[in-house]
């Protein structure tokens, strides 16, 4: 019995003990929490940073999937790295233009004009930065400058109310599911067996960008500082 009783207590003990080591641990997590998001430059680089992961990410992991075991030679190869990088480029400039938009919409208390003005600014911050990391000819200037002009077109046409609609997930980055079965450096007739599959990964990539962005925007800051 005596063992038994010192069992007990050395487990609650041990209870004790790893309930401690957790309230410390949630402790140092609240202080690593990143800073919200309260002003234009900190939105433009949230949306920059996170297309660019996505968009590295979700490429390289549906190339890996589809080449198997020769994914490391398929890297690797001469002919098929301009390939892939400038896949990757272009999949940044459609991801970055889907969550510019998205981020834009879900700003509160914002009109029209004030949601274009942000998702022009952040996009086109965006597609500055990318210009910056490209290596020379990866994307041709010409379709780095249509890319502005053809979301500055978009913007316009854009049904705001609907974008920021919780309920929609995924169709609110509808362009980036299809882009990728698209812009992805494989064989065409391989890529019809993939759209469900792709639509259901970039559904779980985006669901965390989104959790992320609406925990850390502050709205109200964010409008002040466009004035």
């Amino acid at each position: 019995m005596a063992d038994g009783m010192f069992c007990l207590l050395m487990g609650l003990a041990l209870d004790r003990i790893a309930a401690y080591f957790m309230a410390i641990m949630r402790g140092l997590a609240f202080w690593r929490r990143d800073p919200p998001i309260a002003d234009v430059p900190a939105l433009a680089a949230f949306c920059s940073q996170r297309a660019n992961f996505v968009a590295q990410t979700a490429l390289y992991g549906y190339l890996r999937t589809r080449a198997g075991l020769q994914h490391f030679n398929l890297f690797t190869d001469k002919t098929f790295t301009p390939l892939l990088k400038a896949a990757r480029s272009r999949l940044v400039l459609v991801w970055l233009e889907d969550l510019a938009v998205y981020a834009a919409a879900i700003v509160p208390n914002a009109d029209k004009q004030q949601r274009v003005t942000l998702a022009d600014t952040v996009f086109a911050a965006g597609l500055r930065a990318l210009q910056d990391e490209l290596a020379q000819d990866e994307l041709p200037q010409d379709e780095l400058a249509q890319a502005q002009k053809d979301f500055d077109a978009a913007c316009r046409q854009v049904d705001w109310a609907a974008r920021a609609a919780p309920d929609r997930g995924i169709a609110a980055f509808s362009k980036s599911a299809k882009a990728l079965i698209e812009l992805a450096p494989i064989v065409d007739a391989l890529k019809k067996y993939d759209d469900e599959i792709v639509t259901n990964s970039m559904h779980f990539k985006w669901h965390g960008v989104r959790a992320d962005l609406r925990a850390r925007l502050d709205g109200d800051a964010l409008l002040a500082s466009l004035t």
